[in-house]
């Protein structure tokens, strides 16, 4: 059985991490779920320090804090011109490690701050 979601939105990034998210997964649902987790995840890594849980490449549970605060980003950025998102990652700073880090959007998991 083929399910049609159809959706509104404004923003052109969300719609294709939804698009992205659904082609990788297979599920309409896990695609609008993980978009809108990931838009969460963004909006409080642009205001200050986000709490998530996403699957590392190799399966591994990996809690993590991470900014997108641009006077750490830019020690961290190597600036090979193409960007993660085009690659469907989500790149941050890890506060904890102190370093850049970088997740596929499919592999989020939670938001907990």
């Amino acid at each position: 059985m083929n399910t049609t979601i159809t959706t509104t939105t404004n923003n052109a990034l969300v719609a294709a991490h939804i698009s992205a998210i659904t082609t990788k997964t297979g599920s309409a649902y896990m695609g609008m779920s993980k978009a809108l987790l990931i838009e969460e995840a963004k909006r409080q890594m642009r205001n200050g320090v986000c709490h998530f849980i996403y699957l590392k490449k190799n399966g591994e549970v990996r809690e993590a804090m991470g900014t997108l605060d641009h006077s750490v980003l830019n020690a961290t950025l190597k600036g090979t011109g193409a960007s993660p998102e085009d690659w469907g990652c989500c790149y941050y700073h890890d506060v904890i490690k102190g370093g850049g880090r970088s997740f596929r959007w499919q592999n989020l998991v939670a938001v907990l701050s």
